[in-house]
């Protein structure tokens, strides 16, 4: 059974092509064709045709897949030969404003979209994506979701390294610190940099050896038995 709701990652740094803070307008790569994901998964050039024409305005740009975090509306989406392009103008409300100091900043560089695979073709290493119904496109805060939060554990992390995530909690850092965004979005960057702190502390753990276990040998245990039978006899 197909499901019904999936998602895929565009993590390129490139994901993200103008910003206009003054204008409010967001361009970039929701999707990109050719690629490979972690899914084993291809988006194929012409998936989104149909979609795009027959459901346009139904689809949302959201951050983090989440349907009450709208970030403003989608005014153009065409297949270019690199990916998914799309043109947002984002809203005046505290997350949309929040989310353009991010984007100026190199916070949010990530991009996911939700869909449901119409048609696919199975390889032998991995699957094409032929036509898909797009539902939304999403900006991210991390380095992706899955179908339950908008932040992955370890698991998920593989491959990342421990320098990257490092990185991402000074950038948090520094944001927080410096920027004007409002105490929703400083509340919820900081919690993040908490989980990522916890991450890095797990990755470290998992990543060292264990200590080489003590050898004794015959001689010392002798020895310990003679001492221990003195000892009593005294």
């Amino acid at each position: 059974m197909k499901s019904l709701y999936k998602y895929s990652n565009f993590t390129s740094g490139a994901s993200f092509k103008d910003l206009d803070i003054k204008k409010g307008i967001v361009t970039g790569y929701f999707s990109s064709f050719d690629t490979v994901d972690a899914y084993k998964e291809v988006v194929r050039f012409g998936a989104f045709k149909k979609s795009i024409s027959e459901n346009f305005n139904r689809i949302k740009h959201l951050q983090n897949h989440n349907v009450n975090q709208p970030l403003g509306k989608i005014n153009l989406l065409e297949e270019q030969v690199k990916g998914l392009y799309y043109e947002s103008k984002i809203g005046n409300h505290n997350l949309g404003v929040d989310f353009l100091k991010m984007v100026d900043s190199g916070l949010i560089t990530e991009h996911s979209i939700g869909y449901q695979t119409i048609q696919q073709r199975t390889k032998e290493d991995y699957i094409e994506l032929i036509e898909l119904k797009l539902f939304e496109g999403s900006s991210l805060t991390g380095w992706g979701v899955n179908e339950n939060t908008p932040l992955t554990g370890v698991k998920s992390l593989e491959g990342i390294k421990v320098e990257d995530i490092e990185a991402r909690v000074k950038s948090l850092e520094k944001f927080c610190k410096n920027s004007d965004a409002t105490d929703e979005t400083i509340e919820l960057l900081l919690l993040e940099q908490k989980q990522l702190a916890q991450i890095i502390i797990d990755l470290k753990q998992q990543n060292t050896p264990p200590a080489p276990k003590a050898e004794v040998s015959l001689a010392t245990v002798k020895q310990a038995i003679q001492f221990f039978n003195y000892k009593n006899s005294l």
